[in-house]
């Protein structure tokens, strides 16, 4: 079954500021994913996520921008008592950019595989105190600070590359603390 997907823009090649919608015709998508977690034993448990599958244009038989031809997860998690601790790896497969330009060249810049790895350590409170369930966490994104290409928005009509394409890294590591805080009155 085809799936009309969603408009689209480009910039106006005479006026840079504003954008051109359209739509870039239906597409078939063919997909497989399995998923599963089992516990380990002494609080671990393990994660695993993999999707293979395939998102093509009806017309033109060439591939939607953006679809990973796979994806692939796994982590592992810790917990014991009030702590939670867990590690996710995620690599995202091969994919397209379209160029925009006019004319619009559907499937015309590839981009690499590329992987993002996740840390996260949480307390919760616990016990008859009126703050339960209020949790403090601790979380690394992008732990091994990879800056892999992730996009490309040509600046010209090809597929060569010019100095002037806009690239979209992975974002730089960063650290976040989270206060989630909880109430439990009295029972």
């Amino acid at each position: 079954m085809a799936i009309a997907n969603p408009a689209t823009s480009r910039p106006d090649p005479n006026n840079g500021n504003e954008p051109i919608y359209y739509l870039p015709g239906p597409s078939n998508s063919k997909d497989v994913e399995a998923e599963t977690s089992f516990y380990v034993g002494s609080g671990f448990s393990v994660y695993l996520n993999g999707t293979v599958g395939v998102a093509k244009y009806t017309q033109t038989d060439l591939w939607v921008a953006n679809a990973p031809s796979n994806t692939e997860a796994v982590g592992l998690t810790w917990q014991r008592n009030s702590w939670d601790i867990g590690f996710f790896d995620k690599r995202v497969g091969h994919m397209w950019n379209d160029n925009t330009n006019t004319p619009i060249q559907n499937q015309a810049i590839p981009n690499n595989p590329f992987s993002i790895t996740n840390f996260y350590i949480n307390y919760t409170m616990r016990g008859a105190s009126h703050s339960r369930g209020t949790k403090v966490q601790f979380a690394i994104n992008n732990l091994l600070d990879r800056h892999n290409i992730v996009g490309v928005t040509p600046a010209t009509v090809g597929t060569a590359p010019n100095p002037l394409d806009q690239l979209t890294l992975l974002p730089a590591r960063s650290f976040s603390i989270t206060l989630t805080p909880g109430y439990a009155p009295n029972r």
